[in-house]
């Protein structure tokens, strides 16, 4: 079967270069080619973990072909601009006023958040600060108010900014990456590292800077730099040390190829909660307001595969929710999705073009777990700051210089222009 999966896959992602259907970021691209390097990926492991079953092979089977299809359908029924690709080099118009008030709220409540998280770790041994760190962002329940949006904020910033680079000044877009590894330290999450890493490859590709072969060293020195990360944190625990700490291969198994093996070990769930897996984010917030519902934790239960893992791929939450049937409904979903997005970004939508750049890291670790549903909270705030950012309902003339005279009516520009013409053939 993954004999089969292979050729399947390795002709489509030949289909896509040889008919030029989209482009590297493709979601179609970006999903063949994810799926593709796991299965390969899998003939080589050896004995390190346990072979991919029926079930991954049955999800995989509906999840790929429902997924690209309906996204290039979407891709190519929705109108096109005449220049796709000079649309797609175009620079997201944003308000500066606005992208400023949200830079300066982050740049005091990131330190704020941080400082907040180590005043709670500091009460502990500082020997195992980092664990501590980990152990307090997964089953801490302090609440932070207001500073708990700084991640989310720079998950916007840093996008916005790399998108206006140079308009953006370098100083400023360094400090807005320092403050997105500050929230990554608060929470010693490298999810937002990993956020950072695609946006930006995403982002460089799109503006021509970079190529594939620079991509794939890129990928290959932020593997190694969470493994680093991940060793500082085992070995600053206090019941691990040098010996005990984990090699990379185990490493690059566990959180790489431990996912579509670990699907394998888990079921379709029993509870009569409709979709209590897929929508738990929902129904903790109902709980909040009187409501009496299942809410799943946000810690899953870890699965020996022989190496201990609690990730399931993207298939997880729907395989449990609703069997086979919601693995095809959300390929349907995210399809249309992600085709829709596609277009608008490739059409020079400033606002598409930075939800894609959060939708090429949603993709991309799909092998990995779902990131939309079970981050909806995240997911709306993110698409709330960017509208709030790239809107031009607010631009002023001191914007970044772009934007004042698109915040002229194009009826008033063109009749100044004509009564210039005018004068000049008077004079």
């Amino acid at each position: 079967m993954d004999l089969i999966l292979i050729i399947i896959m390795s002709i489509l992602l030949v289909g896509y270069m040889l008919f030029k259907a989209g482009d590297l970021f493709a979601p179609w691209t970006i999903t063949t080619a994810v799926w593709l390097a796991i299965v390969v990926m899998f003939q080589f492991q050896g004995d390190l973990l346990y072979p991919l079953g029926t079930q991954f092979h049955t999800c995989l089977a509906l999840w790929l072909p429902i997924f690209c299809a309906s996204a290039l359908i979407t891709y190519y029924l929705l109108p096109a601009v005449k220049d796709p690709e000079e649309a797609s080099k175009r620079l997201p118009e944003t308000s500066g006023l606005i992208f400023t008030t949200l830079y300066v709220i982050s740049m005091v409540i990131t330190p704020l958040y941080l400082y907040k998280i180590m005043q709670v770790v500091m009460m502990f041994d500082t020997a195992d600060m980092l664990n501590n760190l980990r152990l307090l962002a997964v089953f801490g329940d302090e609440q932070y108010g207001f500073l708990n949006y700084s991640y989310v904020l720079n998950q916007v910033l840093i996008v916005v900014a790399l998108w206006r680079y140079p308009k953006v000044p370098l100083w400023q877009l360094l400090t807005i990456v320092a403050a997105s590894m500050m929230s990554a330290f608060a929470i010693m999450e490298k999810g937002i590292l990993f956020f950072l890493f695609s946006a930006l490859m995403y982002i460089l590709y799109q503006k021509r800077v970079i190529r594939l072969r620079s991509i794939i060293f890129s990928t290959v020195s932020v593997v190694v730099v969470f493994f680093l990360i991940n060793l500082a944190r085992e070995l600053t625990s206090d019941d691990a040390d040098a010996g005990d700490a984990m090699p990379f291969l185990d490493f690059f198994a566990i959180y790489v190829l431990s996912p579509p093996a670990a699907f394998e070990r888990i079921s379709e769930d029993i509870s009569t909660q409709f979709g209590s897996h897929t929508f738990q984010t929902i129904y903790l917030f109902l709980n909040r307001f009187g409501g009496n519902y299942e809410v799943n934790t946000k810690l899953q239960e870890f699965v020996w595969v022989p190496l201990p893992t609690n990730v399931y791929t993207v298939f997880q939450p729907f395989f449990m929710d609703f069997g086979y049937r919601g693995v095809a409904f959300f390929a349907l979903v995210y399809g249309l999705l992600s085709g829709w997005i596609y277009r608008y970004a490739r059409n020079g939508s400033g606002f598409a073009k930075c939800v894609y750049a959060y939708a090429v890291y949603v993709l991309i670790l799909q092998f990995y777990q779902e990131n939309v549903m079970m981050s909806i909270v995240n997911v709306v705030q993110f698409l709330f700051f960017t509208w709030f950012i790239t809107q031009q309902q607010f631009s002023f003339r001191w914007d970044w210089g772009d934007t004042a005279q698109a915040s002229s009516p194009p009826g008033l520009q063109n009749n100044v222009e004509e009564i210039n013409q005018l004068e000049s053939e008077k004079t």
